[in-house]
């Protein structure tokens, strides 16, 4: 497996890079797809909140930031990449 590099962005990074991405925000700071509906997490199932938002390392998926969620990120990658 491919070595990743995390890097830890502050919100107004986040929101820059994620504007040049597509998305947007709320008045509340919840991540918006293209579309203007709230990101929901993959893996908590939870609005993506600005100040909690990671983007995935070479994609576009935006997830909530936490250790669990982050651990099951991580286990979904290996299991991809055996």
């Amino acid at each position: 497996m491919e070595e990743i590099k995390l890097v830890q962005l502050g919100n107004d990074e986040r929101v820059t890079v994620l504007k040049k991405l597509g998305f947007g925000l709320d008045c509340e700071g919840y991540v918006l797809d293209k579309k203007g509906k709230p990101i929901i997490c993959r893996y908590s199932q939870k609005k993506v909140h600005i100040n909690t938002a990671a983007i995935l390392p070479g994609s576009v998926i935006v997830i909530n930031a936490n250790p669990i969620t982050m651990a099951e990120y991580f286990l979904e990658l290996a299991s991809k990449n055996g």
